[in-house]
C-alpha cells in the first residue's frame, strides 16, 4: 500500500512539474481575471424595479473591441461561438454594444495588435474589463425578458457572466434618526453624570414648538438644500456669495429648526412662524442685522452667530462693537429679543480693559456664555463676567446638521455630534427663549419684554458650576411654572 501511495505522489510531481514548463511565462495583461467559481446563475428580478440595463462579461482573451456596437472576437473560433445561442433563435450578433469602461483609440490600436503593456504594481488592469459590455436594447425589454436574456448569454463558455443592473440605482442607505443623541433637549439625562439640559421635551409634551415666533440669525451663511431643512420656514437673505462656513449656520439651524421626521435631528422650536438667515458678509453686521429687523416683529428673537475682537484681538460680544451695541439697544427698546454669543476668547469682561464696554449700560441683549455639558462649568475658552447671563452647551457634545463627524450622506445630509463653543450655546439658549415666548404669548395674547423673559430664565434656570460667570443654563418647564404662579 506504500509503494503505491509513494508512486502515486511521484506521478503527481512528475504531472505538475510538466504542467508548470508549460506556463513559465507570465499572463499578459490582457488575460481574463480568474473569478471564483459560482458567478453565473445569480441574476433575478427584483420587486418594484420595472428597467434593467444588462451588463455581460465576456472574456478579455475572446474579445478585443467593440466596432459600431458589435464586438470584435480574437479568434475565428469565439467569432463561430458567437453564432450559436443554445434554445432561442437569436444569438450575439442580433444586439448591439457598448464598453462599460471607455478606451481611447491608442488602447483599442495596442489591444488590437497584442502590444499592452504590463500594469504597474497595484495599478488598476482595465484591459481586463474590455469584455465588459452593455446590451443596449434591454432598456427597452421587460424584465422577465432581460432575466431570460441574461441566462442565454451565460451558456456561452467565453461568457464570464451576465448582470442585470437596475436603470434607476436603488436610493442611497437612509438617513439615521440622531434625535437620542440631542441630549441637550431633555431635562435631567442619563448620558453622563450631572447632565441637564433645557427640556425642550416638557414643551413638546404640552404642545410648544415655537408657534406664532420668528427668527432671525446673522451668520456667514448656510445649506439651504440640507434635507432636515429643505422644507422648514428657513429662509436665506442676503446669501453669502460662495459656501465659506456654510455648515456653521446649517448645524445653528438644525438646532432651532430641524424637522420632525424619522431621520436626522429634530429643532427645538421646529414649529417657529419663519426663521430667517442673513449672511454678516454682504451688508456687514450693521446692513445685515438692519435687514434681519425688517422681518422680526415686538416678542420676535434674534441670534447673533457672531463674535468680535477684544483685548489683544481675544474674541468677546459682537455688540462690543458701537455700532452692533447702539442697534441692539434701539431693536431690544422696541420689543426684539436679541440672544448673542458671548464669543470663544476667554475674556474677562469684568477686566478694567473693558469699563467703557460696561459703562455702556445694559442695551437688553441676553448674552450667552458655553458651558460643559456635564456639570455647566465654564468651557474654558467661554468669555464670562457680569455681562454674561446664560449659557448652553459647547463644550464640542452637540449633535445638529452640518458638518459630517457623525454622518455623511453627501452634500446635503451631513450631521455633527460635536458642534461647539457659544456658535452652538447660543441657539440652545435661544430655544428656550423662543418656546417660553411661545407659550405665554398663546396664552396671554402678549409677549415678554427682552428684560423680562431673560430675567425670568435666569431666575428659574439650573446653576452653574465652576469658572467664570457664565450664568444658569435655562430650564423651559420652570420658566413656565414661574410665570403660571407670578401672572
Amino acid at each position: 500500500m506504500k509503494s503505491r501511495l509513494l508512486l502515486a505522489v511521484a506521478l503527481c510531481l512528475s504531472i505538475m512539474g510538466c504542467t508548470k514548463k508549460t506556463q513559465d511565462a507570465p499572463p499578459s495583461p490582457s488575460q481574463e481575471i480568474v473569478h471564483p467559481v459560482g458567478l453565473k446563475g445569480q441574476n433575478q428580478i427584483v420587486p418594484g424595479t420595472d428597467q434593467y440595463r444588462l451588463l455581460v462579461k465576456f472574456k478579455a482573451t475572446s474579445i478585443t473591441d467593440v466596432e459600431k456596437n458589435k464586438p470584435v472576437f480574437s479568434n475565428a473560433r469565439a467569432t463561430a461561438d458567437a453564432g450559436t445561442w443554445g434554445r432561442s433563435g437569436n444569438n450575439i450578433w442580433s444586439y448591439t454594444y457598448e464598453q462599460a469602461i471607455p478606451f481611447s483609440s491608442q488602447d483599442k490600436a495596442a489591444m488590437k495588435q497584442g502590444r499592452v503593456a504590463p500594469p504597474e504594481p497595484g495599478q488598476f488592469n482595465r484591459y481586463a474589463f474590455r469584455g465588459l459590455l452593455y446590451v443596449r436594447e434591454a432598456v427597452n425589454m421587460t424584465p422577465k425578458e432581460v432575466l431570460d436574456l441574461a441566462n442565454e448569454f451565460e451558456k456561452l463558455d467565453m461568457v464570464e457572466y451576465a448582470a442585470m443592473e437596475p436603470v434607476t440605482p436603488p436610493p442611497p442607505p437612509a438617513t439615521p434618526d440622531f434625535t437620542a443623541q440631542q441630549y441637550y433637549k431633555n431635562d435631567v439625562d442619563g448620558s453622563g453624570v450631572n447632565v441637564r439640559g433645557i427640556n425642550a421635551e416638557y414643551a413638546w409634551s404640552i404642545g410648544v414648538t415655537g408657534a406664532g415666533i420668528r427668527i432671525a440669525d446673522i451668520e456667514w451663511g448656510y445649506n439651504k438644500n440640507h434635507e432636515d431643512l429643505v422644507t422648514t420656514t428657513c429662509q436665506e437673505i442676503l446669501p453669502p456669495p460662495d459656501d465659506q462656513f456654510k455648515d456653521h449656520g446649517t448645524a445653528v439651524a438644525g438646532i432651532l429648526m430641524g424637522k420632525k421626521n424619522t431621520f436626522g435631528v429634530t429643532g427645538m422650536v421646529y414649529g417657529a412662524d419663519a426663521c430667517y438667515i442673513i449672511s454678516e458678509r454682504v451688508l456687514g453686521r450693521p446692513g445685515g442685522i438692519a435687514e434681519g429687523l425688517k422681518k422680526l416683529r415686538r416678542g420676535d428673537v434674534f441670534l447673533y452667530e457672531m463674535q468680535t475682537g477684544g483685548n489683544g484681538g481675544q474674541y468677546v460680544p459682537a455688540d462690543y462693537n458701537q455700532a452692533v451695541w447702539d442697534i441692539t439697544k434701539t431693536a431690544t427698546d422696541s420689543g426684539i429679543v436679541v440672544v448673542a454669543a458671548a464669543g470663544n476668547g476667554n475674556q474677562n469682561l469684568d477686566d478694567a480693559f473693558y469699563n467703557a464696554y460696561r459703562a455702556r449700560g445694559d442695551n437688553g441683549a441676553i448674552i450667552v456664555g458655553a458651558g460643559t455639558k456635564s456639570g455647566r462649568n465654564k468651557a474654558s475658552f467661554s468669555t464670562y463676567g457680569t455681562p454674561v447671563h446664560l449659557q448652553g452647551w459647547g463644550d464640542w457634545t452637540v449633535t445638529s446638521t452640518g458638518y459630517t463627524s457623525l454622518y455623511n450622506g453627501g452634500v446635503n445630509a451631513g450631521y455633527t455630534k460635536d458642534f461647539s463653543g457659544t456658535s452652538s450655546a447660543t441657539p440652545i439658549v435661544a430655544s428656550a427663549v423662543i418656546s417660553v415666548q411661545s407659550w405665554y404669548k398663546a396664552r396671554t395674547g402678549k409677549v415678554l419684554a427682552p428684560r423680562k423673559i431673560r430675567s425670568v430664565l435666569i431666575s428659574t434656570g439650573t446653576a452653574q458650576g465652576t469658572g467664570g460667570h457664565i450664568g444658569p443654563l435655562p430650564n423651559i418647564k420652570t420658566a413656565i411654572e414661574w410665570l403660571i404662579a407670578n401672572p
